[in-house]
């Protein structure tokens, strides 16, 4: 009985994080992308799509600040920008004199202290970060840069 539960909670995990994965694609491209490669990926580096970065208003904002040459460690909560907060955070922001460079080394936690909420729309979901590595988890880095 005990380890027809323990299967069943695997499964029940997979599909959860499958479904993040998919569910996400369309709201929240970059942290579709960044889940599945953790999950799915070989460990290669992602190079994420810079659309939405140039845009997002924690990064501009934050660049407004820098100057050419900082190196910015950048930490927001979610509100700031739910789209952002679910792909990258603390993440490393570059300012050079024609571009920019977003990076972050991505690996979720395992200990069950750190949580991501959800943001269904109709209803908000906490999830323990830990639950992605019920598969075989490969950690990271992003990398993206753009013209400024």
């Amino acid at each position: 009985m005990k380890t027809m539960l323990v299967i069943l909670s695997s499964i029940f995990s997979k599909l959860m994080v499958i479904g993040m994965i998919v569910c996400s694609t369309f709201t929240y491209p970059e942290a579709s992308c960044i889940l599945n490669h953790y999950c799915f990926g070989n460990g290669d580096t992602l190079m994420l799509d810079t659309s939405y970065l140039k845009v997002s208003p924690v990064i501009v904002k934050e660049l407004k600040t820098m100057k050419v040459g900082e190196t910015k460690i950048v930490r927001f909560t979610q509100k700031d920008d739910w789209r952002l907060s679910y792909a990258i955070n603390g993440f490393t922001l570059i300012k050079k004199k024609h571009k920019v460079i977003v990076k972050q080394y991505i690996e979720f936690d395992k200990t069950g202290k750190v949580y991501t909420d959800l943001n269904l729309g109709v209803a908000k979901l906490r999830v323990d970060d830990r639950l992605v590595h019920t598969f075989d988890c490969t950690p990271f880095w992003i990398y993206s840069e753009f013209s400024r």
